[in-house]
């Protein structure tokens, strides 16, 4: 992944507690890290935000990760990045320490990227412009946001919601972020936090700002803005490896998005100091740009106001794997709805994502017939050949990989394709009892799976 100069975000965290938390065993050796200062997350906090590519996401539906534009564009064709693309291989991770593990490799299904950013990523150019980065966000204070949608379901990473409703000054807001610790460093992979305010748009009117006159009201028109650490050292910065990441109300309870990371202003030179500024791409239905519909109109769980989606409201969104029922709900979901686990089924049967009706046959029934049965858990197939195998097993496993499946032939899981290029593999839920693997026929006659 490039880093280019707008690239954002690791926390340039200030030293201070989150509020609400006592001081743990964990809290305690996440300080020892080499941070500048600031609040290193716990596992359980804001567990909606992952590392993808280089850049932070959140997860905001069902097969939905949000980040920002320069994240995954071309940077020069105003287009998707190509290894972003349909069949693109899509690796995060909600673990927040180094060594990050484990990854969760996704396929990708579809990246997006607002049309305003694409419009005027080729306006530039046409212009004359050498790159679609610093003179996009300037000019024309586009919204810096891509989705992309993956294949697969990941439900060990619960799904936040975005706020339609705006974010007005003085609201209290948490910025999260993967990346650097000092100005200008490399990303460390250490997930921080930090508690904020929204600021008035005359924040950007600083010695040092690029930001002046009536362009002061349309950056603030696009994005909420924050004080970043150079203004204070009770703020935070972003900095590479942060951007894309989810700026979200403060809640106690809720993972509700209301931007994302995108951009900033300095004092002085970019690289020799924290950031002045914070810019977090607006998400709600009165930014200056269409951004709230398009990304429903995408499969985003979306809420208008500042109440947290309910299990009642007759929408899927929050933890909801189908209309009001799965996830966190308290009502199980009917054979034929969305569902990422067996628990969100009334019939404890989730198969390749869908609610099915309770089997009484194996792992493997309905999928595929003779399969070679495994006592596990620890398993490698060897080389599969050119044909279609199956393969069948009841052992708790923990975990699997697959690699060198040729182009064309797939690999399911209980129904599910999974991506093989030689990193673990997710696991869905047990099918009847078990677990069926899956190869179709074609090249090459060296492919393999294992499973532990």
């Amino acid at each position: 992944m490039r880093a280019p100069v707008y690239a954002l975000l690791s926390l340039c965290l200030a030293a201070c507690n989150v509020e609400g938390y006592d001081e743990t065993s964990e809290e305690i050796a996440a300080a020892n890290d080499e941070l500048i200062g600031g609040q290193p997350a716990l596992e359980t906090q804001y567990p909606s935000t992952v590392l993808a590519s280089g850049c932070t996401a959140a997860k905001v539906g069902p097969r939905h990760f949000l980040t920002a534009a320069h994240c995954v564009d071309d940077l020069y064709t105003a287009t998707v990045e190509p290894w972003f693309g349909p069949g693109g291989s899509y690796a995060v991770s909600a673990d927040n320490t180094p060594p990050i593990s484990p990854y969760v490799n996704l396929t990708i299904q579809q990246t997006y990227i607002h049309p305003q950013w694409i419009a005027d990523c080729a306006a530039a150019r046409a212009g004359g412009a050498p790159d679609c980065g610093v003179n996009v966000l300037n000019p024309g204070y586009t919204p810096d946001l891509a989705l992309v949608v993956v294949n697969e379901l990941s439900p060990t990473i619960p799904a936040a919601v975005v706020d339609g409703a705006a974010v007005a000054v003085g609201d209290p807001v948490v910025a999260t972020g993967y990346g650097c610790e000092t100005p200008g460093g490399a990303p460390t992979n250490v997930f921080k936090i930090q508690n904020l305010t929204a600021s008035a748009s005359s924040i950007l009117n600083h010695p040092g700002s690029y930001v002046s006159g009536a362009a002061i009201n349309d950056v603030a028109a696009s994005y909420v803005l924050t004080p970043g650490y150079a203004a204070s050292t009770s703020y935070a910065s972003l900095c590479p490896g942060d951007s894309g990441g989810p700026l979200y109300r403060q809640s106690a309870t809720d993972l509700i998005v209301v931007g994302v990371n995108a951009y900033y202003t300095f004092p002085s030179a970019p690289g020799s100091n924290p950031s002045q500024t914070n810019w977090h791409t607006r998400l709600d239905t009165s930014a200056r740009y269409a951004v709230t519909s398009w990304l429903q109109a995408l499969g985003v769980s979306v809420i208008n106001g500042g109440t947290a989606p309910t299990c009642t409201d007759g929408v899927q969104n929050g933890t909801e794997t189908d209309v009001d029922c799965g996830g966190t709900c308290s009502a199980d979901c009917a054979n034929g709805d969305t569902c990422s686990v067996n628990a969100d089924c009334t019939s404890q049967s989730c198969v390749a994502g869908v609610c099915q009706p309770q089997s009484s046959g194996t792992a493997c029934s309905g999928l595929c017939t003779g399969p070679t049965v495994f006592a596990g858990p620890s398993y490698n197939s060897g080389n599969l050949g050119t044909g279609a195998r199956c393969f069948e097993t009841t052992a708790n496993l923990t975990g699997a990989n697959c690699g060198s499946f040729a182009s064309g032939r797939t690999f399911e899981v209980n129904g599910t394709a999974v991506t093989c290029n030689g990193s673990n593999i997710p696991l869905p839920a047990k099918r009847n009892g078990g677990y069926c693997f899956e190869a179709s026929a074609g090249n090459q006659a060296w492919a393999y799976f294992s499973t532990w």
